[in-house]
């Protein structure tokens, strides 16, 4: 089989995946992940609600596999505790809350949210008001509807040159690959951090150049990440330095994600088996599962 026949089946199967899930649900901003936080003996619906690729190296487990992965990018990013923190495309707000309540993440003291959804953005506001209601002397939260990226039209966001706050960290978990673009996200975070601030993000790029076909299959075809957002390892880490950061690190977590996250794939029937085959195919043509942070310079002026 060759290589435009494989990419033309490919592109079939990841939209048959997604119209299959649009019509299991008739909410259209996407709550087909819930039932995937269903957990044998546990409540229904889910008491969590978490979508992201899993970090499976202690368990089978979907939401802890997806805790996990948020745990993991906590963890590269040093938070600290009092911490000002920006959780950029938080989804439902299973990080937002991770981050308010888990005793080993630090509780920052001032919390900000983005994400792109409106129902995910009530969703969340939900959640977390539920939860800040029950606790003493609960940090500030904030949470914004809108995309990661700031443009000059929007007049409330938190990488606005106005806001209110600066940051010391900036999380976006498995979710940069989507924004248009990564590497504005990236200069609109550098301009927000606190010097010595970090940002860290759990992210897809590539081990070598995938090529014109792969790209095209990508960002026109499936519409999953945009033409500027497709890049190799290194061409991230030196993406990173040109913008302005400094001690940039990548770590290839793969084998902790995708093999979990294709085999909980198989367990979702057969379109969950398909998409499974198709993440496998992508992962044989050099697709991997990176934790990146680069660290704001103390004493360069932006």
């Amino acid at each position: 089989m060759n290589t435009l026949t494989v990419t033309i089946l490919a592109s079939v199967v990841f939209a048959g995946f997604y119209v299959y899930f649009s019509r299991r649900t008739s909410d259209p901003y996407g709550t087909f992940h819930v039932p995937f936080n269903k957990v044998p003996g546990g409540p229904d619906p889910p008491q969590t609600e978490w979508l992201n690729m899993g970090f499976w190296k202690d368990t089978v487990v979907f939401p802890e596999a997806c805790q996990a992965l948020a745990i993991q990018l906590f963890r590269v990013a040093d938070l600290k505790p009092g911490g000002r923190v920006l959780d950029v495309g938080h989804g439902c707000g299973d990080s937002i809350l991770l981050q308010l309540s888990h005793p080993e993440v630090a509780t920052p003291s001032i919390l900000c949210g983005i994400t792109s959804l409106p129902a995910h953005h009530r969703r969340s506001w939900e959640r977390v008001k539920s939860y800040l209601s029950s606790v003493d002397a609960p940090p500030a939260v904030l949470l914004f509807q809108g995309d990661a990226v700031w443009r000059p039209e929007c007049q409330d966001h938190p990488l606005s040159p106005d806001f209110q706050h600066d940051f010391d960290n900036i999380l976006a978990l498995d979710c940069a690959y989507h924004f248009n673009t990564r590497e504005e996200f990236l200069r609109q975070s550098l301009r927000r951090l606190t010097p010595g601030g970090s940002v860290a993000l759990a992210d897809l790029c590539f081990s070598s150049s995938p090529g014109p076909v792969l790209t095209l299959l990508l960002w026109r075809v499936l519409r999953t990440m945009p033409k500027h957002n497709i890049t190799t390892k290194e061409q991230y880490i030196q993406q990173m330095r040109e913008i302005g950061y400094e001690d940039v690190e990548l770590e290839d977590i793969t084998p902790f994600v995708f093999p979990g996250f294709r085999q909980f794939l198989k367990q979702r029937g057969r379109m969950g088996s398909i998409f499974s085959w198709s993440m496998s195919w992508l992962e044989g043509r050099g697709l991997r599962f990176v934790i990146v942070k680069g660290t704001r310079p103390n004493t360069r002026p932006l």
